[in-house]
C-alpha cells in the first residue's frame, strides 16, 4: 500500500513539474510589452542606413543628447538634439534659428506595443510632418538598452533607408 501512495505522489509531482515547465516556456509576447517600455531613456545613438548601399549617416553626430519618455498611460514624448550645437549670439538671427531647428527632433504621441512592434500615433511634432500620423517600428530591450528600428522608407532624397535609435534606461 505504501508503494502505491509513493508512486502516486511521484506521478503528481512529475505532472506538476511538466505543467510548470510548459507555463514558463510560454511565448514572451503573452506579457504586456508596453510596460517594458515605461520609463525614461537617454539617447546614445541615432543613425540612418541606406538599404541598397549600407551607408550609415549620423545626422545628430556620434553623441546625440535628449530623452525618450514612455508613461504607464500610453503616452510618449521625446526630444533629440544633435552633437555640437552652438549657443547663438543675441539677438538671434534666422540663420541661427535654422541651425538649431535642423539639429533637433521632438514630438509626442500615444503608443502601443505588441510583441516587438511599437506603434506611435503622433499628436505633435517639431516640424508638423508626423502630427496626425501613425508609425510602426520594431523594438527590442536588452538589459538597459532600447533599440528602435524602422522598416525601410524613402528619405527626402527618395533613397530607401531605415533609421535606428538606441537609448539607455535612466529611470
Amino acid at each position: 500500500m505504501r508503494k502505491g501512495l509513493l508512486t502516486l505522489g511521484l506521478t503528481e509531482l512529475f505532472a506538476t513539474l511538466v505543467i510548470a515547465t510548459v507555463a514558463l516556456a510560454a511565448p514572451a509576447y503573452a506579457q504586456d510589452t508596453s510596460s517594458q517600455l515605461v520609463g525614461v531613456w537617454k539617447y546614445v545613438s541615432q543613425f540612418t542606413t541606406e538599404v541598397q548601399s549600407g551607408k550609415v549617416t549620423k545626422s545628430y553626430g556620434d553623441n546625440p543628447s535628449g530623452y525618450l519618455i514612455y508613461t504607464k498611460g500610453g503616452r510618449v514624448i521625446f526630444i533629440l538634439f544633435g552633437e555640437g550645437r552652438q549657443k547663438p549670439a543675441l539677438p538671434m538671427k534666422d540663420e541661427d534659428r535654422l541651425k538649431l531647428f535642423n539639429s533637433m527632433s521632438a514630438g509626442s504621441a500615444t503608443f502601443k506595443a505588441e510583441g516587438n512592434t511599437l506603434t506611435q500615433t503622433y499628436d505633435s511634432s517639431w516640424h508638423e510632418l508626423w502630427t496626425g500620423t501613425s508609425a510602426k517600428r520594431n523594438f527590442k530591450i536588452e538589459g538597459d538598452t532600447l533599440t528602435i528600428t524602422s522598416d525601410p522608407f524613402k528619405n527626402s532624397a527618395g533613397v530607401d533607408v531605415t533609421f535606428t535609435n538606441v537609448s539607455k534606461r535612466v529611470e
